[in-house]
């Protein structure tokens, strides 16, 4: 796929209405297994080739949710303006005027053109919302979301968070890698008797967050656990569109 021209390949791409069925198709190269949460529109870019078409024709696919109740990111981007209000009222105004995107996933073999920045680009006006937001972590790594207009928000440190994700660095665990939780505690197994120990200790001490994984002994699934809760610090995301003028109007 690397030797097809991009600007030719472009030519043959396009984004059209989708159903859960083709997130279902693709889901399997996400890095994430959360749940989706309720879905308010999926969109889908597809290669019109002649013949790429047979071998892979759902090149992407972007899943938009409704918001969730509440984000510090989001606090911090409007200035609290969803903020201070009964949850009915809250939630009622929050699905009025926002979505979420909840998946951005490209096929493999299409990666690396610029396609996801495309597809978020292309498709948030599409949703008819005045604004759009999302939290991710992969968003520092692969930053298609700014590059696709939305405006990045970084979240308020919360100490014992970046003391695990400091640790984790530390040893060679960085964010790259944090989808990945086998990848990870395959790694941290082959670490040395000292710094096996510390990251470790770390864990035990992150895990008292949580009264249901207080106990969890070390294992892939606490790796995979630490890290989904690392992703969790991602950074906010917020688009607003200029077309729907709605109170409020602009956040920049």
């Amino acid at each position: 796929m690397a030797s097809i021209h991009s600007c030719s390949l472009h030519n043959y791409l396009k984004i059209v209405p989708a159903t859960v069925s083709d997130y279902k198709h693709l889901s399997r190269f996400h890095y994430q297994s959360t749940r989706l949460g309720p879905i308010r529109a999926v969109y889908k870019l597809i290669d019109d080739h002649p013949w790429r078409r047979l071998a892979a024709p759902l090149v992407g696919v972007i899943v938009y949710g409704s918001p969730p109740a509440n984000l510090a990111g989001r606090n911090a981007a409007t200035g609290g303006v969803f903020a201070g209000m009964d949850r009915a009222s809250a939630l009622s105004l929050l699905n009025e005027r926002i979505v979420c995107i909840r998946r951005v996933i490209i096929e493999p073999r299409y990666r690396g053109l610029g396609l996801a920045r495309r597809l978020v680009a292309e498709t948030m006006p599409l949703t008819g919302a005045a604004m759009v937001e999302t939290v991710s972590v992969m968003g520092r790594v692969h930053p298609f979301f700014t590059r696709a207009g939305m405006k990045a928000f970084a979240p308020t440190p919360e100490a014992k968070t970046e003391r695990m994700a400091a640790a984790l660095e530390a040893v060679g665990i960085g964010e790259g890698l944090w989808h990945d939780g086998l990848a990870a505690h395959s790694m941290i197994e082959t670490l040395c008797r000292q710094s096996q120990g510390f990251i470790i200790e770390q864990m035990d001490g992150f895990c008292q967050k949580f009264t249901n994984q207080r106990q969890m002994p070390h294992s892939p699934q606490r790796t995979g656990f630490v890290l989904s809760k690392l992703a969790a610090r991602g950074a906010y995301y917020l688009w607003e569109n200029k077309i729907v003028r709605q109170t409020p109007t602009s956040f920049a």
